[in-house]
């Protein structure tokens, strides 16, 4: 499938900015008009320089998830107590203040009652999670709405509280990061050229420490537009390449995924979509269909395919467990324990557990791995100091035992 910006004229006279995936532009224009949507332009992303620069300038629009997950609870609480989803956002709609739930329903209650379902109408609206609209379709499939919006609401909750650790407890080392590259730059560029006078004419007999230091600080001083330059010519090179040249962008995706914090964003994308997708499998969708559905949760564009494949292979006669098996980031075990419900008849229970785990693990290697930034950001810290200030005392006393000698 392909990705297209869809820029259209919602049912209440807004504007709005999108994106949407469809075979082509004809399938989704067709499908526009059916949500009550009047299309202005579609533009299909293939990925070129050309295409990024065309794309419209947005404003971050991103509702915060804790609100999100606080609507979906609301909601789903009202259906499960016997309204019906009209009925349940015009009472959140009615909310004094201007508050987030309050602003979504009112959005979200023109749609509802033009006829659509509410996965349609939370797929066009702003600043939404992206993988939302699949959870909510998938119990939409399975007549059990209120009990989608409320495994979602916990959902959300419980990615709030993951991002939430993670700004915590990046707040401390990006704030030493951040004077530590303040200070560096000014004794770089103030403090260093001052000591280079002691050194003229000796540079050849300074310790190799010193020397860089002063390589450091003239870099810094009279050539720091040449760098920026040429770093941004690598960079534009290196983006053109991996977009380029698949031999190119398979390294480079491969190097990418060694790395921890990647592995780490991966099992959390892998535990979104075994969610999607034992929903789904409760709901009683075809195996091969439910995973197309669960692909539009995934949040890289490599898992996306990767899942629209295995889609594919169990239309031709596969099991589920080895043709998830074979996707590149869904663990063995995980795996295993799908095929065990997959042969017990309790597919959807076993793989909302094996997404539960996941998500357990993924969030234990995670607090692992944050426990280590503080040390290392201190270690970075002496390093630099270390560098800079032995460097120049080096090259100072290196100076004066010459003067000794002579």
């Amino acid at each position: 499938m392909t990705r297209f910006t869809v820029r259209a004229i919602t049912p209440e006279g807004g504007s709005r900015i999108f994106t949407r995936e469809a075979d082509d532009e004809r399938q989704l224009t067709v499908q526009l008009i059916g949500e009550n949507l009047t299309p202005i332009r579609i533009i299909e992303q293939d990925g070129s320089l050309n295409d990024l620069l065309s794309r419209p300038v947005t404003l971050n629009r991103r509702i915060p998830i804790r609100d999100v997950a606080l609507f979906c609870e609301q909601i789903g609480t009202m259906v499960g107590s016997g309204l019906n989803i009209e009925q349940a956002l015009q009472v959140v709609s009615r909310q004094k203040g201007n508050r987030p739930s309050a602003r979504m329903a009112r959005h979200l209650l023109p749609r509802i009652q033009a006829g659509g379902p509410l996965s349609d109408a939370l797929d066009i609206e702003v600043g939404m999670p992206r993988y939302l609209p699949s959870m909510i379709r998938a119990a939409e499939s399975g007549g059990r709405l209120a009990e989608g919006l409320e495994t979602a609401g916990r959902y959300l909750q419980r990615q709030a509280s993951t991002r939430a650790e993670i700004a915590n407890a990046l707040t401390y080392p990006v704030i030493v990061l951040v004077t530590v590259m303040i200070a560096l730059l000014i004794v770089l560029t103030v403090v260093i050229p001052g000591f280079e006078p002691i050194f003229a004419g000796e540079e050849h007999r300074l310790p190799g420490m010193t020397r860089f230091v002063l390589w450091l600080s003239d870099l810094a001083v009279n050539h720091a537009i040449t760098s920026l330059l040429w770093m941004g010519a690598i960079l534009a090179i290196g983006f053109l390449l991996y977009r380029r040249s698949v031999r190119f962008g398979d390294w480079v995706a491969a190097s990418i995924m060694r790395l921890p914090p990647v592995r780490i964003i991966d099992q959390l994308n892998v535990s979104r979509v075994l969610n999607v997708l034992g929903m789904l499998f409760q709901s009683g969708v075809e195996a091969s269909e439910a995973v197309l559905l669960a692909a539009q949760a995934a949040g890289s564009r490599r898992l996306r395919v990767a899942l629209e494949g295995a889609s594919r292979k169990l239309r031709e006669g596969g099991t589920i467990g080895t043709t998830l098996g074979a996707i590149y980031v869904i663990p063995d075990e995980t795996c295993a324990l799908i095929e065990v419900g997959e042969h017990t008849g309790e597919l959807g229970k076993t793989t909302l557990r094996a997404a539960q785990l996941l998500e357990r693990d993924t969030s234990e290697q995670l607090e692992r791995m944050l426990a280590l930034v503080n040390p290392l950001a201190i270690a970075f810290l002496g390093i630099v100091v270390g560098l800079v200030v032995g460097g120049v005392m080096l090259g100072i006393l290196s100076i004066n035992q010459l003067a000794l000698r002579s």
